[in-house]
């Protein structure tokens, strides 16, 4: 994520030591001896120029800023650089006044506003960075305490403390669902705890890393292996090949291909193209856990079955699209039986290996699933991904509408940005299915929440129509909690 921030001295220069390196950051001043003062202290692209002129910023890549902090030593420069940035639609404004009397000027334009150098850049540390809610020092200035959040993909998550290996800091309190818990070795933490953690103030960045950074979990969240058919030598370009990508390039364990069962195959020329599949499946899965299995009845029954026999995390299928009456019902039909074991459904389509990723921005919780899940493939695949967000017509809804979206989307955006992945955002009016259907059909994977009540023929919903009318590869995951 980019993010401007004015004024190469004094708060400033604290505040970009300290921003993680989440941010790409342009540091932007009048005064080229102060951008090259601050070089050694992080990464970060100068731009000698006026932080109020909109085409120094423009310059400077406001169009693409995900946040602006004003912090040089002019009061008047700060309040245009952040309204210039407000009427650009920056979500996150932050401002450190130079002058305390001014701080009301700044409030009035609705920016977080915050004083004095050091208190100043920690505070505005607080307001911009994701997963940090608070910090302080204490033990003049040698120790720092800093509360954070635990989210659903933080590497600490689940873990005993004991396990944290903890040198220079402590784990001194842990806030659960409004009780405090003094923990031990033996504590767990969970998503949702806001930890407070004490340690060296020189161990900063370290303390950091462990409790603000993301690692990718799809699909071992829902199990551990991927199961799918293998029926005839177009699997291979669809549902096979899809499957055998994914594993490759997600943290799953294993595949697990069901096939039939040469004993129950009349004929010798069939039971000759069923060792050839065969054959053809162990070059192609070369290097991989990979575990083929004969099944006597029906495949399809025997691959819903899988995931209520041992752990695995997605099963993928094939499904052509399609808006006839009898299309929605086979769609229909199909996602009630393969939805049916709690576990995310790809519909693969033969659009691997991925190049681009399209999730819906939902704050939800069945929403946060399908976006963990496409943030992890995005990751996993080097693929781009792309996060919509889509507001009903004008006449139905109203500004409020559209600065939720522009949130969630952004959401999605700083959630993705710990794993390192950019996200283009799209906020756009009008009818749900056929802006994603418009936008899906540049991309090579669709990521969708799983509807808890299931496909319907008749009356489907947006699910069930995006299923019918995009050509893409399909994923559906299910709503996880944990």
């Amino acid at each position: 994520m980019r993010a401007l921030l004015i004024g190469a001295r004094g708060p400033g220069r604290e505040l970009l030591r300290r921003l993680s390196d989440v941010w790409d950051v342009v540091l932007i001043d009048t005064d080229p001896t102060a951008l090259q003062a601050a070089e050694g202290l992080r990464d970060f692209v100068s731009v000698v120029g006026d932080g109020s002129s909109q085409v120094v910023l423009k310059r400077a890549g406001l169009d693409n800023a995900a946040a602006v902090v004003a912090a040089s030593f002019d009061d008047d420069r700060n309040l245009e650089a952040l309204r210039i940035a407000r009427e650009a639609g920056v979500l996150r404004t932050v401002a450190i006044a130079h002058d305390p009397t001014r701080i009301d000027d700044y409030r009035e334009l609705g920016v977080p506003v915050v004083s004095a150098d050091t208190l100043a850049a920690r505070s505005a540390e607080v307001l911009i960075e994701p997963r940090r809610v608070i910090s302080t020092t204490f033990a003049e200035g040698k120790a720092e305490a800093l509360e954070f959040r635990i989210a659903p993909d933080a590497p600490v998550r689940g873990k005993r403390i004991q396990e944290l290996h903890a040198g220079s800091w402590v784990i001194a309190a842990v806030l659960r669902g409004g009780e405090l818990i003094i923990p031990k070795g033996p504590t767990r933490l969970e998503v949702g705890d806001r930890v407070t953690v004490v340690g060296a103030a020189a161990e900063f960045p370290r303390i950091v890393e462990v409790f603000t950074s993301g690692e990718s979990r799809f699909p071992l969240n829902f199990g551990r292996k991927v199961g799918v058919v293998l029926d005839s030598a177009d699997d291979f370009d669809l549902a096979v090949g899809e499957a055998i990508d994914l594993v490759r390039n997600t943290p799953a364990e294993g595949l697990v291909v069901l096939h039939r069962d040469p004993e129950t195959v009349a004929g010798a020329g069939e039971r000759d193209v069923l060792a050839a599949l065969l054959e053809e499946l162990k070059s192609r899965t070369d290097g991989l856990e990979m575990s083929a299995r004969p099944v006597a009845g029906s495949l399809e029954d025997a691959l819903v079955a899988l995931p209520t026999a041992e752990s695995i995390g997605m099963i993928v299928t094939t499904l052509e699209p399609g808006t006839s009456l009898w299309a929605r019902r086979r769609i229909a039909n199909k996602m009630k039986r393969y939805g049916a074991p709690g576990v995310p459904v790809l519909l693969a389509r033969g659009r691997h290996p991925y190049a681009s990723v399209l999730v819906p921005a939902r704050r939800t919780v069945a929403g946060d699933s399908a976006a963990r899940a496409a943030i992890d493939i995005a990751r996993t695949s080097s693929a781009s991904l792309v996060g919509v967000s889509v507001v009903a017509p004008a006449f139905a809804s109203g500004q409020q509408a559209v600065d939720d979206a522009r949130e969630s989307t952004e959401w999605l955006r700083e959630e993705a940005a710990v794993h390192s992945v950019q996200v283009r955002r799209r906020v756009r009016r009008g009818n749900p299915v056929r802006v994603i259907v418009d936008l899906a059909g540049a991309v090579s994977l669709l990521v969708i929440s799983l509807p808890a009540r299931g496909i319907t023929t008749l009356r489907p919903d947006v699910a069930g129509h995006l299923l019918g009318r995009v050509g893409a590869s399909v994923l559906l995951v299910p709503r996880n909690s944990a």
